[in-house]
């Protein structure tokens, strides 16, 4: 009776240590996974930035390009 009592006893006692590896395992990869998120929407944020940036100097260029072929017809015209 007393082998079956430790072999009971050694199974709860390993199972709640088990459980207790795993959970505390899966909260690490849970917090690498957030952290690894917020990498990427940081990253994003910093490339739809950038893409703005961009776009407002193709915008700024062409504007003066345009300009400056406004002048030329101009001169040519004279």
């Amino acid at each position: 009776m007393a082998f079956f009592t430790l072999l009971l006893s050694g199974l709860v006692i390993g199972g709640g240590l088990t459980g207790w590896w795993l959970t505390r395992r899966w909260k690490e990869e849970a917090r690498q996974a957030t952290r690894a998120l917020d990498e990427m929407a940081l990253q994003y944020k910093a490339d739809q930035d950038e893409t703005r940036q961009l776009r407002q100097q193709v915008a700024d260029l062409t504007y003066q390009l345009n300009e400056a072929q406004k002048t030329i017809r101009h001169l040519e015209e004279r």
